[in-house]
């Protein structure tokens, strides 16, 4: 029988005694096999060791394979529908292509649900926005002209003014694009019957890639980037707002802390705005990242509103329960393609947040604040954020690191 590099590290770590080998190797097999689980595993569309079926008979039980439009759980489990993209939520409504979901219980049976709206599937987002919304987009209209444009697409930032019509039209689709990202709140609860539907609470709300910029909604920033924001003049571009930031969108996993609140990360935003900042920390102008849009994508949203990059990529923390609160951008820890963020809280000790950067050559990453904890459940303890030192890791082959001051 052949393991897996991460089985045998598993099996490792437990201690490499004789008796264990027969011991995991049990295991394994009574796992594969389905034995101990307190579920029947649903049939997916390949075969699958945990399925115990001969070579022989998959090929006759997969031969043919039945599709179902619908979440199939195994029996005993159910779903309920709480919201889809265009419900309504506050002045808003629910955005599209779900990531992390964070539930703060506030009593028995409800709380608030934070939801992370990553990112549009450009394909099924063109074909059903006027079904879902009740509204139409220009689609032929600036894919024809982005067609015309040069390879790289249009900037449309910077469209002279008898460009006005098509920049308008470039800027609409844009912000419902970016509006059907970012993150939202909804409040819910579980009813009698073990369904849970929403409760429309008056924190509910949706804190999207445009909040700020009509709305006047903005995030805030805490930590050195803010003093970046507010720069007046640098090597790039500057767009004005100082330490005021127009939304938040690729919005990946997150974290949710011990005093209530809730982490979400900036992944791909590199798709939206520009990625690259000089070496003051001003970001490169619009233009670097165009405006292109085709049958299968769309890109550059950022570019027609002007969005500085430098503002985009970092860890985003707002408190579902305050109806004011549109989120807060930590620079302290970090600005790079943000995955998951892991939280460790010890009275008495500093605040150890740990992330990673989700790209090919990524590293991983810890803030350690420069002060302590008293109260783990203390909303406070978001103000330690502001302060503190980010430390990348180092991985020696030989399985020893350490953590490298930034």
């Amino acid at each position: 029988m052949k393991l897996k590099r991460r089985e045998l590290l598993l099996f490792l770590g437990a201690g490499a005694v004789t008796a264990a080998v027969a011991t995991f190797l049990a295991t394994r097999k009574n796992l594969f096999a389905g034995k101990g689980l307190s579920f029947q595993p649903v049939k997916g569309a390949m075969p699958l060791d945990i399925y115990d079926i001969a070579p022989e008979q998959q090929v006759k039980d997969y031969s043919t394979y039945e599709v179902v439009d619908d979440l199939v759980l195994p029996e005993g489990y159910t779903y309920d529908i709480v919201a889809a993209w265009g419900d309504k939520i506050g002045n808003s409504r629910f955005g599209y292509n779900n990531d992390y979901l964070s539930f703060i219980e506030t009593g028995k049976d409800e709380g608030y649900l934070t939801i992370n709206f990553e990112y549009i599937s450009a394909i099924p987002w063109m074909q059903t926005y006027q079904q879902v919304t009740g509204k139409s987009l220009p689609f032929a209209e600036v894919q024809a002209a982005v067609k015309k444009a040069p390879k790289a697409g249009i900037n449309a930032f910077g469209l002279p003014k008898e460009e006005e019509a098509l920049k308008a039209k470039i800027r609409l689709l844009c912000t419902e694009a970016l509006l059907d990202q970012g993150m939202g709140v909804i409040s819910i609860r579980r009813d009698p019957d073990g369904k849970w539907v929403r409760t429309n609470s008056k924190a509910d709300r949706r804190i999207s890639g445009i909040s700020g910029l009509e709305d006047g909604w903005y995030l805030k920033a805490t930590g050195p980037g803010a003093a970046v924001f507010r720069k007046t003049q640098g090597q790039g571009y500057i767009d004005k707002l100082g330490d005021r930031i127009i939304g938040t969108f690729a919005n990946c996993a997150g974290g949710t802390t011990p005093w209530g609140t809730v982490l979400s990360g900036e992944e791909n935003f590199q798709n939206q705005v520009a990625e690259p900042v000089y070496a003051d920390g001003t970001s490169f102008d619009p233009k670097e990242r165009p405006f292109s849009i085709n049958e299968e994508e769309i890109s550059g949203e950022g570019n027609v509103l002007g969005l500085a990059g430098n503002k985009y990529g970092w860890i985003v923390e707002i408190d579902p329960a305050n109806p004011n609160d549109y989120g807060t951008k930590h620079s302290w820890l970090g600005r790079y393609r943000h995955e998951a963020v892991g939280v460790k809280v010890v009275a008495g000790k500093p605040l150890a947040f740990y992330s990673g950067c989700d790209r090919r050559g990524g590293h991983l990453y810890k803030f350690v604040s420069k002060a302590k904890v008293t109260n783990p459940q203390d909303k406070a303890n978001s103000r330690l954020l502001g302060d503190g030192m980010l430390y990348a890791a180092q991985f020696n082959p030989d399985g020893t690191g350490r953590w490298i001051p930034l």
